[in-house]
């Protein structure tokens, strides 16, 4: 369906009765703006929700309404955006919100206008929105307090928040929650005169909730917009059940069939394959306040991605992966589950790792609510890296693929089995390699000590072609997976990975460097270069996700090799920063969210280019810096800010920041907090933030940087105490450590939870502390703990992203750091096998060689999450330079004497 028929039908209204009003699509919302258009902070405002299938009806009526009473408003702009609110992807605060509405006018008139939009809207299809009240039972018309305008003003967290701006005149943060919960100060509920405020919740322990008289529901596995996912226990058999909830009008297409239509459909496909023993038993399937419910059998074990996950050995040298023989079995017995759907006429179209459970070696196929006959009209559907491209470019509503796409989606599953990765890939621009090329590029990195992955390496290229006609059949998989069974004839991996090469260092950081300048906007007023998703809404001057982060990393590689192009990069990227530091008067402590990285980044700049004006504005926004703040943590708050005190004392020898170091490490000396002889920094409770309350670990936003802090700023005073209080947290995380076959982990928090080897929560972070903590001391636990540490870290290059946050291009700088240190040469041979783990996954971008972001799906500049700190990884594995972000005094050997 043409996409343009929304804004088509705004059109067309404004022609007839809307004289001046704007139409700004976007790239999601579609804004339509009155002539006299009057700015509002906040108020009640109301939305209006649809299906696909109901939007363009829907759109017609409101807009009519709202052009009527010069009401601004906007709309998902087309129908894949609609469906989109309406998925199980949607945030379940901002699910079903098609139109949004802002009346700028008294209870009286909102009052009318919404039952206007009420009646023109009665009858269509539409989600309840669950941040909202409905204006009626059933209405599709819906109500919230939130912000209009609102003040934008940078948040806490170093991102661009639309605050609410509370009577006392404070500002607060606009929270749009899956249940109505207008602020306590919200003005009287103009539709509901005889109550105001939010909703008040009773003191007493909520009742379990009963699903159809006899489903006492115990826990949550997942929330989504169109439904929950629980686990049951059935009071009248006792035996555990699993059930699923459809929300009316949710997860809807364009044929009106919606998430309930999905549960039904379910239910008979179990009830199809229940007698082949190998999908859940259908319980029961039954209708409570318009939500259909499905109730099935809780198939034991685990799913094939945990299952995979946790008995995959890992590699110290000797070999890794699952044993042959159980990767050959779990292999066919997948193309049983496949061949017995296809047998029934029917294809998965979305099979992979978390569709299949493992219970004893069994495989048990579920979530059977995608299962459709080839050719029947469907919405497109697909897991990212198992869904083949004849799914990924199809149309958003159309005929269900042919088997031969489900034939793809086993190539990923198998590709899953043997490596516990998942076969994604950001795309070549313009496409110059097959997939199928890259994917056996992986694979034979993968067969280094992997059998499993060198047997199957054949077969598994082979079903993920983009040909569909070229992938074998299932007959076909089922000989092949037999012949891997027999004995190999040679063996192909006598020779173990030693990391990038000389010849491909080069060439990706030349690469990268001419990434980086010529994906520079200059004239963008917003942002200096892309930056992901995650990123969009943060300072733009930051490190983490803007300029200053990119800026860092060239201008570390223009002090390695003086270049005109790259000195005019860095000028340039310096003069729009310092242009836009001013427009902000937060100065937000955090070295990586912060200012304290975009004064430190202005700094560095204007030594390399001799530009001391720039380096009295980097020194201004340093002072500015606030020090003792709610979050210790590095980056966010004051662990971050007293790194960046310590590298303006050593590079301009000012006495001011060597006291701002100390105000900094006092001030963490006060949080401190001491519990059964150990010591932890805990972010206040009270905190505007999304931090607030946690007790961390890692060196992002615990134990480990804070640490690091206090040791630097130790051996830049003299101060013991800071020193004491170092050791104190080094030997917390040596008691909390998790020890695993000669590896070391952490949990990101003093609550359980999965072990971390990454520099944001785990291994990785913690060694960094504790080996230059070692290197102080001389304390072996410290070495000793931080070997073990690299030894997780080593175990997960097959594995992790290439990222510096959480991801292999952290986890080499530490390793290089570890080299240093302790002068053991494997540590640095360490470092490069994880530059070629990175380096496997490369796309081609305009011939470029560049490494993808944390997704694996795409490039983009951003330092911790992206391109850039590859970058700087690749720069020091060839310059020798020490750690970006981190002051000499914490890095070297000696303590640092700051310049006279």
């Amino acid at each position: 369906m043409n996409e343009s028929v929304l804004v088509d039908c705004v059109r067309s209204v404004l022609a007839r009765h809307g004289n001046g009003w704007q139409v700004h699509p976007g790239d999601f919302w579609c804004q339509v703006q009155p002539p006299q258009r009057r700015r509002r902070v906040q108020g009640w405002k109301l939305h209006v929700s649809a299906t696909p299938l109901s939007a363009p009806l829907v759109l017609a009526a409101a807009a009519e309404v709202l052009v009527r009473h010069g009401c601004s408003f906007k709309f998902a702009g087309t129908l894949t955006r609609v469906r989109e609110l309406n998925s199980r992807h949607v945030d379940r605060g901002g699910g079903g919100k098609f139109i949004t509405a802002y009346p700028n006018c008294g209870d009286e008139e909102l009052r009318t206008l919404a039952e206007e939009l009420h009646t023109a809207t009665r009858g269509l299809p539409g989600p309840t929105i669950l941040s909202d009240r409905p204006y009626r039972l059933g209405s599709r018309v819906h109500y919230r307090y939130g912000a209009f305008e609102g003040v934008h003003m940078l948040g806490n967290d170093g991102t661009y928040e639309a605050m609410l701006v509370a009577p006392d005149g404070s500002l607060v943060l606009d929270q749009r929650k899956a249940w109505f919960t207008p602020p306590a100060w919200a003005p009287r509920d103009p539709f509901a005169p005889d109550r105001s405020g939010p909703p008040r919740r009773s003191a007493t322990a909520p009742k379990p909730v009963l699903l159809d008289g006899r489903y006492v529901v115990r826990e949550v596995i997942r929330h989504s917009f169109p439904g929950g996912v629980y686990r049951a226990t059935d009071e009248q058999t006792g035996a555990e059940v699993i059930i699923k909830q459809g929300r009316p009008y949710t997860g809807a297409d364009l044929t009106g069939r919606d998430v309930r239509d999905d549960r039904r459909h379910e239910a008979a496909m179990l009830t199809l394959f229940e007698p082949s023993g190998v999908t859940p038993r259908l319980v029961g399937l039954f209708e409570q306040q318009d939500d259909v419910f499905l109730a099935q059998e809780a198939v034991p074990g685990s799913t094939l991605r945990h299952w995979v996950s946790a008995h995959t050995a890992l590699d110290d040298g000797d070999g890794w992966g699952l044993p042959v023989e159980d990767v050959l079995r779990l292999a066919t017995g997948l193309v049983d589950l496949m061949e017995l759907v296809h047998a029934k006429g029917f294809v998965l179209r979305d099979f992979n790792p978390n569709n299949v459970m493992v219970d004893d070696g069994q495989l048990r196929l579920i979530d059977l609510e995608l299962l459709a006959r080839p050719g029947q009209p469907v919405g497109r559907v697909f897991t990212p890296g198992y869904g083949a491209p004849e799914q990924v470019t199809s149309p958003d509503f159309g005929p269900a693929p042919e088997p031969t796409a489900d034939l793809y989606s086993l190539g990923g599953t198998l590709f899953y089995l043997v490596s516990a990765v998942d076969p994604m890939l950001a795309e070549d621009e313009p496409h110059v390699r097959p997939h199928r090329e890259r994917i056996e590029n992986w694979l034979a990195h993968f067969s280094v000590g992997n059998p499993a992955a060198r047997r199957l390496a054949g077969v598994i290229v082979a079903l993920l072609h983009e040909d569909p006609a070229q992938r074998p059949d299932l007959t076909i998989v089922r000989t092949r997976l037999a012949q891997a069974g027999q004995p190999e004839s040679r063996r192909d991996d006598a020779t173990r990975t030693t990391g990038l090469g000389d010849g491909n260092l080069k060439r990706a950081i030349v690469d990268g460097i001419d990434y980086l300048v010529t994906s520079m906007r200059p004239a963008d007023d917003d942002r200096l270069w892309p930056c992901g998703q995650s990123g969009e809404t943060t300072d733009p001057l930051n490190v983490q996700h803007g300029a200053a982060g990119i800026l860092g990393v060239l201008t570390q590689a223009l002090r390695a090799e003086p270049d005109p192009a790259l000195r005019g990069a860095v000028a340039t990227a310096a003069a729009w920063i310092s242009g836009r530091v001013p427009r902000e008067p937060r100065a937000l402590p955090g070295l990586y969210f912060g200012r304290s990285g975009t004064a430190w980044a202005l700094l560095d700049a204007g030594r390399v280019l001799g530009d001391e004006q720039l380096v009295g504005q980097a020194v201004d926004l340093a002072r500015r810096v606030p020090l003792r703040w709610p979050n210790p943590d590095v980056c966010h708050g004051t662990a971050g800010a007293g790194f960046t005190q310590l590298r303006f004392w050593e590079e301009t020898g000012h006495g001011e920041f060597l006291d701002r170091v100390r105000q900094a490490a006092d001030a963490l000396v006060d949080a401190a907090q001491y519990r059964d002889g150990l010591v932890r920094w805990p972010i206040a409770k009270d905190f505007a933030s999304q931090l607030a309350g946690l007790v961390h670990y890692g060196f992002a936003h615990g134990v480990a940087g804070v640490g690091a802090f206090l040791l630097a700023a130790g051996h830049a005073t003299g101060e013991t105490r800071y020193l004491d209080l170092a050791v104190a947290g080094a030997d917390t995380l040596v008691s909390v450590a998790i020890r695993d076959r000669g590896a070391a982990y952490w949990t990101s928090s003093e609550k359980d939870g999965p072990r971390k080897s990454h520099w944001c929560s785990g291994s990785s972070g913690v060694g960094t502390f504790l080996t230059q903590l070692w290197r102080r001391t001389g304390d072996d636990r410290y070495g000793e703990t931080a070997a073990e540490a690299a030894v997780a870290v080593r175990r997960s290059r097959w594995h992790a992203g290439p990222a510096q946050c959480h991801g292999l291009a952290g986890d080499a700088e530490f390793l290089l750091d570890l080299a240093e240190v302790s002068g053991e040469r494997r540590y640095r041979d360490w470092a490069d096998e994880l530059a070629a783990s990175i380096y496997v996954r490369h796309a081609l971008r305009d011939g470029r060689m560049l490494a993808p972001d944390e997704t694996a799906m795409t490039v983009i500049p951003d330092f911790n999450t992206g391109f850039s700190g590859v970058l700087a990884l690749l720069l020091r594995l060839r310059d020798g330079n020490h750690r970006m972000w981190l002051p000499a005094s914490f890095t070297a050997a000696e303590p640092v004497a700051a310049p006279r």
